[in-house]
């Protein structure tokens, strides 16, 4: 599948993605929203009721606007959703109510779809511990000012908080499964287009480019995340995935996934050569080195080297 292609199908998946969610969100405001009103939890259903009228606003989003102009909105979205989170966790934290924690769990499922690691981690850490300042907090709010759910109430909101949550989870896995596909096939079927190839009177643009690349390669390791694309490379480096596609083959006489997978399966080699293997789970390692899965990791290992991962490592060890 070529690689135009595959961006634009993931595109349209997170698009969707984006879209289902803020729906999902509607009907569990929705919800809330009623059986707050319905048992006169105050001030918690106005203020959820405000938020529902609010978040009308983001369902139109995705529906007016593709993934990739609408994507700086999602920083906003989550800044906006955590501060609801936190008000709500505040508010049943204040009756020792710990199962409205479980919406702090999306986050880290529902990030790792939109974001690369690094922007992961750092969305998780300052959630948290945004998240962690509750503790601080609530033993300053006086509860005399709010209503006290009753313990069966306490027990339907519960119930569900975990459902709706557990949903959202499930939901999350889902698509996260959906992508892992898409990226597989990106991998095992990516085959490149023919190329008109330069002139040689042009080579030195190649030689240069080429250089850059492997430069490239050396500083960033791009290989190490899973998720990385020619595009990406290309974007960084000020060119464009025609060009890139051309001096790999040129140079390397291969298209660029098998390039990428190579510095990929040298890596996992550098650290079986460190013992590594012998210190942490080959799966640990792969995922280290930019495989996800590891029916992809075999594939492409024997592919390159000739020998599964378990022999290469056998023969390591005899050596």
């Amino acid at each position: 599948m070529p690689e135009t292609l595959i961006i634009n199908r993931i595109e349209k998946i997170k698009r969707k993605i984006c879209l289902q969610f803020l729906i999902g969100m509607l009907i569990v405001l929705s919800i809330f929203t009623f059986y707050y009103f319905y048992i006169d939890l105050k001030p918690i259903n106005y203020f959820i009721a405000v938020f529902l009228t609010t978040h009308l606003f983001f369902v139109f989003v995705p529906l007016l606007l593709h993934f990739e102009t609408f994507k700086p909105l999602i920083p906003v979205y989550l800044i906006y959703l955590a501060i609801f989170l936190y008000l709500d966790i505040l508010y049943f934290w204040l009756f020792q109510q710990i199962t409205v924690f479980l919406w702090g769990i999306i986050f880290p499922i529902a990030l790792t779809l939109f974001f690369e690691k690094k922007t992961v981690i750092i969305w998780n850490i300052s959630i948290f511990l945004f998240l962690c300042t509750i503790f601080i907090v609530a033993p300053f709010i006086p509860k005399d000012s709010l209503s006290m759910p009753t313990p069966s109430q306490l027990v339907m909101i519960n119930i569900m908080t975990f459902v709706m949550s557990g949903c959202f989870i499930l939901f999350f896995i889902y698509y996260h499964s959906q992508l892992d596909q898409i990226r597989e096939s990106q991998f095992n079927n990516y085959k490149p287009e023919e190329e008109k190839y330069l002139s040689d009177s042009e080579n030195g643009k190649f030689d240069t480019l080429y250089t850059g690349i492997l430069q490239y390669f050396s500083d960033k390791k791009p290989y190490c995340n899973p998720d990385f694309t020619i595009t990406e490379l290309a974007k960084d480096l000020d060119t464009n995935v025609k060009y890139i596609t051309q001096v790999i083959k040129i140079k390397e006489n291969v298209n660029f996934i098998v390039f990428l997978n190579t510095y990929r399966i040298n890596l996992v080699k550098e650290k079986i050569a460190q013992n590594d293997h012998n210190k942490y789970t080959l799966s640990y390692i792969y995922n280290q080195c930019g495989f996800r899965h590891q029916s992809t990791f075999n594939k492409v290992f024997k592919e390159i080297e000739g020998i599964t991962p378990s022999e290469y490592i056998n023969s390591k060890g005899k050596n």
